[in-house]
């Protein structure tokens, strides 16, 4: 195949993976009267029962057939109340109503970088209600959003029981200390003096999948916001994310070894945990959209079902759950447990990608400043890999040099293959050049770029975190497209500096495309992705002026800009 072709068949591809990269591939006793009467609030029930319902996707109780059915609530009657727990973390205001949050706030987060913003705040509105507790499957009435009685709570933990003819259900919630998780304990006392009962204890975590984000080259760079949530859960051994949202059913159920499940955006993850394991788990998920939502829009949510539980006449029986609802931090989600750090997808290279990510943290210990520790990172990693690039550039200098003499074996044994390739054979021997000699070593550190790539794109370090002057988010696009221009220019160095297989002027043109390519790409793509695309581009360039120019590493550490003796 002619060097033109290649050069061809390569600038195709880089586009190709570029566009699908974008298109397709891109876890019974009273309140002390004390203890409640600052946080408790009595509120409206009618009012607060409205705001409640437009707010949620209810869950249905159902019979032991999945029919749904209507539930009289025995205690709707009682006040509306409300109690606030937190730690260092997380503040969450729960109500009677549901026994759910009405809001699960992230003190460290925020929702924009502006001075005086609000908190992010994992309970979405219009999304399925977290922790809403259902039975599945049951052959007793529980209502979709029962009027709970707070019966204790102190400052990281409350207690809601419900009762009826038939059970008696007590729901308590209690913060972890120092983190985003929650556990929630569930016990079921069979109190009506029939035969045993039977259900399946669920929970589930709502979000909202948001629009595409419109402009975007031909249509292709649409992505949705950082926000946008899709349904994740852990199961079998592997974390699974339902990508395809709007062709997601109402309600759909995968059974096996579930660990986690829930609802994730790039930087926030929201999942119910089965603290029991064993036969009958399922992990349940699903996307719905009503009228009032806009084109593309769905409420999302993920949750799970333990396996039926058997309550004999009198007895009790008790589900365990934890929830976390925070940040996709890996040594928070690690200390959860159940492979919740398996969450962050750092795609096929993950065991480069963790020592990447400490590498991050320690440059960020010495600087305190996130977009200078990408630098530092980008500057280490192409240090470390500077032999192999060397190495690279050399093959392609032989490579260029020979090139006349390819030409004139091609001219001389146009009708002759078989000579043809046993001459370039024999010259590349002679003059002890390996043909891949270019590309071999430059695929060899194509993983370590890829999980780079793939740390800094999911990294929760760079949310809403500064680079300097006027840069004061990371995870956002440069909004003055300064560094997607420069990265051009430099990339346009590049393709001037690197030696060329070929002489062809019409091939080096084509080229040059590249670089206007990556900067309408880099217009989309966080900055901190690009700070780190336009360092390593700019050491590129750096390396490739030196080895042009005979200078070694020595030279500039001697000061000296100019080689002592210019290499061959």
């Amino acid at each position: 195949m002619k060097s033109e072709h290649r050069m061809l068949i390569a600038v195709v591809l880089s586009a190709g993976f570029f566009l699908l990269w974008y298109t397709v591939l891109n876890p019974q006793k009273d309140v002390p009267e004390r203890a409640i009467s600052q946080p408790a609030q009595e509120q409206t029930t009618a009012a607060a029962q409205a705001v409640d319902d437009a707010a949620s996707e209810p869950l249905s109780a159902k019979t032991k057939t999945g029919a749904a059915i209507a539930v009289y609530d025995p205690q709707k009657g009682l006040p509306l109340k409300t109690w606030t727990i937190s730690n260092d973390l997380v503040e969450v205001e729960f109500t009677t109503d549901g026994g759910v949050p009405n809001y699960w706030r992230t003190k460290n987060y925020t929702k924009t970088v502006d001075a005086g913003s609000p908190p992010i705040d994992l309970v979405i509105e219009g999304a399925v209600v977290p922790l809403t507790l259902a039975f599945e499957n049951a052959d007793f009435s529980f209502p979709e959003r029962p009027r709970y009685e707070l019966i204790e709570a102190d400052e990281s933990r409350v207690l809601f029981k419900w009762r009826s003819d038939d059970v008696e259900v007590l729901k308590e919630i209690s913060l972890k200390p120092g983190s985003y998780q929650a556990d929630i304990s569930v016990s079921v006392k069979n109190v009506g003096g029939k035969e045993a009962l039977r259900a399946s204890p669920t929970l589930k975590w709502g979000g909202l999948h948001l629009p595409f984000k419109g402009g975007g080259l031909l249509g292709f760079m649409k992505q949705p916001p950082i926000e946008s949530m899709t349904p994740v859960y852990f199961l079998d051994g592997k974390a699974i994310r339902e990508a395809k949202v709007l062709e997601l059913g109402r309600q759909n159920e995968t059974a096996g070894a579930v660990y986690w499940a829930g609802v994730e955006s790039r930087y926030f993850i929201s999942v119910i945990v089965p603290r029991q394991q064993g036969d009958g788990l399922s992990a349940g998920y699903g996307a719905t959209r009503t009228s009032d939502m806009p084109e593309g829009q769905m409420a999302v949510w993920g949750g799970v079902s333990l396996p039926k539980i058997v309550i004999p006449s009198g007895d009790t029986e008790n589900a365990v759950f934890s929830a976390y609802a925070g940040p996709k931090d890996l040594e928070n989600l690690k200390a959860v447990g159940v492979n919740l750090d398996k969450a962050i997808d750092y795609g096929w290279f993950t065991i480069i990608a963790i020592p990447i990510l400490y590498l991050l943290h320690f440059f960020y210990s010495i600087i305190n400043n996130y977009g200078v520790a990408i630098v530092l990172l980008t500057i280490f990693v192409k240090l470390l890999l500077h032999p192999i690039n060397v190495k690279s550039l050399k093959s392609m200098k032989a490579m260029q040099q020979l090139q006349p003499r390819l030409k004139e074996f091609q001219a001389k044994y146009k009708d002759d293959k078989q000579k043809l390739n046993a001459e370039t054979m024999q010259l590349f021997k002679a003059h002890k050049v390996n043909p891949m000699g270019g590309c071999l070593p430059m695929l060899a550190q194509f993983p370590i770029y890829i999980a780079l790539y793939k740390v800094l794109w999911n990294s929760i370090e760079l949310f809403h975190q500064p680079f300097f002057w006027f840069y004061k988010d990371l995870s956002a696009p440069d909004p003055y497209y300064i560094t997607p221009i420069l990265l051009g220019l430099f990339m346009a160095a590049q393709q001037k500096l690197t030696p060329s297989a070929s002489a062809d002027p019409t091939q080096q043109k084509m080229m040059m495309i590249m670089p206007v390519m990556f900067t309408v790409f880099m217009l989309f793509l966080p900055l901190g992705l690009v700070v780190y695309i336009l360092v390593n581009t700019v050491m590129s360039v750096t390396q490739q002026y030196m080895y042009n120019h005979g200078i070694g590493i020595m030279d500039l550490v001697r000061g000296r800009w100019k080689a002592a003796h210019r290499k061959a």
